[in-house]
């Protein structure tokens, strides 16, 4: 376990490396230029000698490498830079959009393990049934939708015809309800279809016939023996989902209104604010790297008689 540790964190390391490094590329070939931006927007009529004076105030008069390990050291150190789309400290604006983001992808991960874990269930003890058949079209369907088109639907349905909520987020865990279930629904249906797959997997085993031999019922069978061994594959798509929401939140963040992460990157996108956009590509990447490696480690805990048969 320690030489996978070791494996992993290093290449957890080079990962986040490599996306430090294509983000500050980013930032260095923009056709958007940083200190012209300020310049222009601080000073009226912004002259040549006034952007020159912005770039050497910003540091962008410096060497690439030198630039590039400012920037890396100020990330590390709370120093994320200046938005040019807000013209705050990024730092600033992550403490204002995260705590949003960080409700909503928790109370997506609240939808996702209560209904799919036990409609998965369910699906695999009724295999081949009416409720199978229903359940596998109906995840086939969530698949497929867009989430800004379900979103619309759930607005129209639960804001505007049956007016239980409204159509400008409410404050509080009410006004996190239809977007947090929008985000999940895809994830929601992967989820079934993953886990029913599994689940039905481990019933062709050998454990579960000699189970079945000593007189242990198909309910006992299912949930103390053949759930444990089905949910490493879970855990480790529910990990990897993790920094796809934060990132894919941005859609439905736009739908319903809410200022999360998501909506900030989108309007740091439309700005060309390559400061900003970098930085949510770091922390975003390091969110989903630190969650994949959460996942496998955990799989490994629950399972390790399982790491050693694939290792066989």
């Amino acid at each position: 376990m320690s030489a996978y540790l070791r494996k992993r964190l290093l290449s957890f390391f080079i990962v986040l490396a490599g996306v430090s490094i294509l983000s500050f590329l980013l930032i260095t070939f923009s056709n958007t230029d940083p200190a012209e931006v300020i310049a222009r927007r601080n000073y009226s009529g912004a002259t040549e000698e006034m952007i020159e004076q912005v770039r050497i105030e910003m540091g962008l008069d410096k060497p690439m490498a030198k630039r590039y390990f400012d920037w890396l050291g100020g990330l590390f150190s709370g120093d994320m830079g200046i938005s040019l789309y807000s013209f705050r400290p990024i730092r600033e604006d992550f403490a204002a959009y995260f705590p949003t983001t960080l409700a909503l992808t928790g109370l997506s991960l609240i939808w996702i393990v209560v209904i799919s874990l036990p409609v998965g269930l369910l699906c695999a003890r009724f295999k081949d049934g009416i409720f199978d058949h229903l359940t596998r079209g109906f995840t086939l369907l969530g698949i497929c939708l867009p989430t800004f088109w379900l979103g619309f639907l759930l607005l129209i349905a639960f804001a505007v015809r049956l007016p239980i909520f409204s159509v400008v987020p409410a404050p509080g865990l009410k006004g996190l309800l239809l977007p947090s279930f929008t985000l999940a629904v895809p994830v929601i249906c992967a989820f079934i279809r993953l886990f029913r797959s599994s689940l039905l997997g481990e019933l062709n085993r050998d454990y579960v016939v000699y189970a079945r031999a000593r007189g242990l019922s198909p309910r006992r069978i299912l949930l103390h023996h053949v759930m444990r061994n089905a949910l490493p594959p879970i855990i480790i798509l529910f990990c990897q989902y993790l920094g796809y929401m934060i990132a894919g939140g941005a859609v439905v963040e736009k739908v319903f209104s809410l200022s999360g992460i998501g909506s900030y990157l989108i309007s740091s996108v439309l700005a060309a604010d390559s400061n900003a956009v970098a930085t949510c590509i770091v922390i975003i990447a390091s969110v989903f790297v630190i969650s994949n490696l959460v996942g496998d480690i955990a799989s490994r805990l629950l399972c390790p008689w399982m790491v050693r048969e694939t290792n066989v």
